[in-house]
C-alpha cells in the first residue's frame, strides 16, 4: 500500500485568533479558508511541506478539554526548520514559548515549544535524522 499523511487536524478555540497565530506568530501559510459542504468552516495552514494543518474550532466542552492537550502528556508535532537559531530566536518574541532550550541529541539539534494553545511541539534543525 501507498500513503502519506498529508494532514491533521489541530482543535482551536478561535478560529480567526489561530490563523493569526499560525500565520503571524509561526510563519506558516494559510493554505484554505473556505465553508465545508456541512456549513463548518474548512482551514488549512501549510507549514510549507509535509503534511498541512487542519483547523476545527472547539464546538463543545469536549472539544475544549483538548485545546493545548491534543496528544496528551507528550509532544504533538515535529517541525524541521532549516534557519534553526534564527527561528527560535523570532519566536521568542511571540507567544510561542521555549519549554526546551536548544540541545545537540544523537539525531540532531532540538527544541521543545508551545503554541499558543499549550500544544507540545519538536523543533528540529533540517539537519535532522531519524535513528532506531
Amino acid at each position: 500500500m501507498s500513503a502519506a499523511l498529508f494532514m491533521v487536524s489541530l482543535v482551536v478555540p478561535d478560529m480567526d485568533d489561530a490563523i493569526a497565530h499560525y500565520t503571524r506568530d509561526w510563519g506558516f501559510a494559510l493554505a484554505q479558508d473556505s465553508r465545508h459542504s456541512s456549513g463548518h468552516r474548512w482551514v488549512e495552514i501549510d507549514p510549507g511541506s509535509g503534511a498541512r494543518l487542519r483547523l476545527v474550532e472547539a464546538r463543545s466542552d469536549t472539544d475544549q478539554a483538548v485545546i493545548g492537550n491534543q496528544a496528551g502528556n507528550t509532544v504533538a508535532f515535529f517541525l524541521r526548520i532549516a534557519d534553526f537559531h534564527q527561528t527560535i530566536d523570532r519566536w521568542s518574541k511571540t507567544p510561542i514559548k521555549l519549554l526546551e532550550a536548544p540541545r545537540d541529541e544523537a539525531y540532531g539539534r532540538v527544541a521543545v515549544v508551545a503554541d499558543a494553545y499549550g500544544n507540545r511541539w519538536d523543533i528540529f534543525d533540517k539537519a535532522y535524522k531519524a535513528t532506531a
